[in-house]
């Protein structure tokens, strides 16, 4: 698992704020469950991945297993991004 940084943290911000925009759930209970427990299903996660592709100009191939904001983390750190973050 990659070493957590300011950058990580701001993405991991960012991220949720993202989230919560879209399915109206508290941030920090964004940062702090599963998108299992969160209750959300296929399309829910298919509505985020679509605004975080598009935000971070990134293209997330479907075998990408995402089950919390950290899996987001970790792959838009891995493929990087030239999105700033925390705009939008």
């Amino acid at each position: 698992m990659p070493m957590v940084t300011y950058q990580s943290h701001l993405l991991r911000q960012d991220i949720a704020q993202i989230i919560h925009r879209q399915k109206g759930i508290p941030t920090s209970r964004i940062l702090t469950k599963s998108f299992q427990q969160l209750g959300f299903d296929l399309v829910d996660l298919i509505d985020i991945i679509l605004v975080i592709e598009k935000k971070f100009e990134i293209t997330i191939p479907d075998e990408v297993t995402l089950n919390s904001v950290d899996d987001f983390v970790y792959f838009i750190q891995d493929k990087g991004t030239s999105a700033p973050l925390g705009t939008q």
